[in-house]
């Protein structure tokens, strides 16, 4: 119908209607907005609540002790001539019956090998098997393991690594208790009440989340990971033999 044939109470109720419809859109953009600035302010907050985690997180990694007598910024333990011309680098777990087995037949070729010159070990123990024990063995025997060395240094760390090894628990239960954990760094060289409340205390407990960290990073992705002078040994090469022409191998390259 043409707006001139309009009667006044249509035109009135017409204006009113447009001005109902103008209004309510109004109110609708109104929401859009408040709904986006509030979008916005719960993202900030989101953002800043992660930064201040990871800040949190960087701290404490930063201020976390570090034990002494280590190498590659506290992230191994060396033992052997640091001018040997072939590094060997060993990941391990000391839960890990894949270890324990690769100590038991080649630690005595590795032994040799550091006695006469031919290899530097750097020993990078992590902790990743804490779900496969009831008391979260893994750290806590690492953690042992860096108040040992933090203590007596490398030679008695190894003293201490194949200690563990030899007297390695089951996966799925309970591991050596901190005074078992004392007594056996005493026999490796580590005594007194520092290093019993070290153990008892995890004072290292940081340090075993960094290296373990750090590990992943490097892309170990299961223990044990032998590389030899950074290429990394397969397990059908963890024999005495494999070990001896690996590094024979990397000497002669």
């Amino acid at each position: 119908m043409p707006s001139s044939r309009l009667t006044a109470k249509e035109r009135t109720a017409a204006r009113r209607a447009a001005e109902a419809a103008a209004a309510a859109a109004a109110q609708r953009r109104k929401r859009s907005v408040l709904g986006g600035v509030a979008a916005g302010v719960v993202l900030v907050v989101a953002v800043v609540v992660v930064i201040v985690v990871q800040m949190q997180r960087t701290s404490t990694s930063a201020d976390a002790p570090v034990p002494a007598n280590t190498v590659e910024g506290g992230l191994a333990i060396a033992v052997g001539d640091p001018d040997a011309p072939v590094t060997v680098d060993i990941y391990e777990d000391f839960l890990c019956p894949a270890c324990r087995q690769f100590e038991e037949q080649a630690g005595a070729t590795l032994a040799e090998l550091v006695a006469d010159g031919s290899v530097l070990v750097r020993y990078r123990p992590i902790a990743i098997l804490d779900r496969l024990s009831t008391d979260a063995y893994p750290t806590r025997s690492l953690n042992a393991a860096a108040a040992v060395v933090d203590a007596a240094g490398s030679d008695a760390f190894l003293a201490f690594h194949d200690a563990l090894f030899a007297e390695q628990p089951a996966e799925n239960g309970p591991g050596l208790t901190d005074e078992r954990l004392v007594e056996l760094a005493a026999e490796a060289g580590a005594d007194g009440a520092a290093v019993a409340e070290a153990i008892a205390e995890l004072r290292f407990e940081d340090w075993t989340r960094t290296v373990t960290d750090a590990a992943s990073r490097a892309g170990v992705a299961g223990t044990p990971t032998v590389l030899v002078d950074g290429q990394v040994l397969p397990p059908e090469q963890r024999s005495p033999e494999g070990l001896a022409a690996a590094v024979e191998a990397a000497r002669a390259g």
